[in-house]
């Protein structure tokens, strides 16, 4: 797994853009399964939640997994940009 201090500083801002273009694409066009974006999209949100600095991108992950019809519920219970909501 890649390390933190790894990523480029832009990575974050450049991912935002990229989530919500390939969001628009597949709403768009039924050639990308929306199962294996939903999966990636997932994967991203649990990486963003314990390695980014920023609510928008945490926000805009899981707002693009809502939009393709996922209603989980991913990420550490206990890391930042999480709260219980009982």
């Amino acid at each position: 797994m890649t390390d933190q201090t790894e990523i480029p500083s832009n990575f974050w801002a450049e991912l935002e853009h990229t989530v919500s273009s390939k969001v628009g694409e597949a709403l768009n066009t039924d050639e990308v399964p929306h199962e294996l974006l939903i999966s990636y999209l997932r994967d991203l949100e649990i990486m963003a939640r314990t390695a980014c600095h920023s609510r928008q991108t945490v926000q805009i992950i899981a707002s693009g997994r809502r939009v393709l019809g996922d209603r989980t519920q991913v990420g550490p219970q206990d890391g930042p940009f999480t709260y219980d909501v009982a």
